[in-house]
């Protein structure tokens, strides 16, 4: 009844959040211009509640993607197109900087691609976004747990070691709730509290780095202090852009879970046009698509579908009935179907429905082979301002 009372607040919510039309007396953004911003690659960490999973999201036209913009620009309008513009409100001691209107890189016609990484809507300031969703699986049968995950964090950026390169740091807290049989002695409660430190840096135009380190205590209500709470997650991914619509991935991620604890990232990310993005990296691929009819206002208010697959694996300290501290670790892979609402300037939600298959428990201190979990569904909302 809480899992389902949560997912009801959540979709009114959205609701709300869908009713909003702040820009609908603007003109449509210029044409080229990226409809949602984002770093250089996509979400390098495969789903799972024990990681900032949204943070790690890192694609263009990701919802979940935050900078820190540049100065504010002072005087007159721009016009001519390839004009040097001044920017001010620099830290003491720091000579302004020109920079080509264009976006050109180094004074050449070629698009600068650290630039196209910045996404339209982030903030000037330390303060980037705020992002909450709520996840709900249902209980398959009597012998499997039926799972609901509350999730809230918020994104800020801070120069590393200037403004133009940030250090992003996502502070995340997460609520687990456990349904199911009594004779699996599970907590019916566990949380994450993490942290993520993610930067990455442009090399001439075409080359990429991604690192990302997130410390987090993982436990039931009762195992706070216990040494296998606390674990830490991390990436490091590099990419060669030839293009700005097309980027090659290759790296690794390290999840402190039960299972793999060292997973590959290769593939490659693809951007023919505003209207599609082709995001085909193992393990977690995801295809969108933009529908033109229902977005009014092209790089600002627009809607969104898409389909992705999601790896999940986690693992927290717990206390059994008797007293007896443990671990537990859960895995499981997802076919997500969303539908998506990108709002420049207001709260932005996402729908999603899905497929949860492959489910496996272990618990550290039962011998045997892995508890299998019956397949199941999944619903799940989103939103972030």
């Amino acid at each position: 009844m809480r899992s389902l009372l949560a997912i009801l607040v959540s979709l009114s919510l959205v609701c709300l959040a869908g009713a909003q039309t702040p820009y609908q007396n603007l003109p449509a953004a210029p044409a080229g211009d990226a409809a949602w911003g984002g770093y250089a690659l996509p979400a390098q960490v495969p789903y799972q509640p024990t990681l900032p999973g949204e943070p790690m999201q890192c694609m263009p036209n990701s919802a979940n993607a935050a900078w820190q913009m540049y100065p504010a620009v002072t005087g007159p309008p721009v016009d001519a197109p390839n004009q040097a513009v001044m920017l001010d409100n620099l830290a003491p001691g720091v000579a302004p900087m020109a920079v080509p209107a264009d976006g050109g890189y180094l004074g050449t016609g070629e698009p600068d691609l650290k630039q196209s990484l910045i996404p339209p809507g982030s903030r000037d300031g330390f303060f980037q976004k705020l992002r909450f969703r709520a996840t709900w699986l249902p209980a398959p049968d009597a012998n499997s747990i039926g799972w609901t995950d509350l999730r809230s964090e918020v994104v800020t950026a801070l120069p590393f070691f200037t403004r133009e390169n940030p250090i992003i740091i996502t502070p995340s807290y997460e609520l687990h709730l456990l349904d199911g049989p009594a004779n699996l002695d599970l907590p019916p409660r566990l949380n994450d509290a993490a942290i993520d430190f993610h930067v990455f840096r442009v090399w001439d135009n075409h080359w990429i780095g991604d690192f990302a380190v997130t410390p987090g205590v993982f436990a039931d209500d009762h195992s706070f202090d216990s040494k296998e709470a606390i674990r830490i997650n991390g990436r490091a991914v590099g990419a060669y852009a030839p293009t700005i619509d097309l980027k090659y991935a290759l790296g690794v991620t390290y999840l402190d879970g039960g299972w793999s604890k060292i997973v590959p990232v290769v593939g490659v990310i693809y951007t023919p046009s505003d209207d599609a993005e082709y995001q085909l990296v193992f393990p977690t691929p995801k295809v969108s698509w933009r529908l033109n009819s229902l977005s009014p206002i092209p790089g600002r208010d627009e809607r969104w579908v898409y389909v992705a697959l999601d790896y999940g694996n986690a693992a927290w300290a717990i206390q059994q009935s008797n007293g007896a501290e443990t671990v537990l670790a859960s895995r499981d892979y997802r076919v997500l179907f969303g539908f998506e609402r990108r709002l420049i300037g207001g709260i932005s939600h996402t729908v999603e429905a899905g497929y949860v298959f492959n489910r496996d428990l272990k618990v550290a201190s039962i011998s045997g082979d892995d508890i299998s979990q019956g397949a199941t569904w999944l619903l799940q909302v989103g939103f972030w301002y």
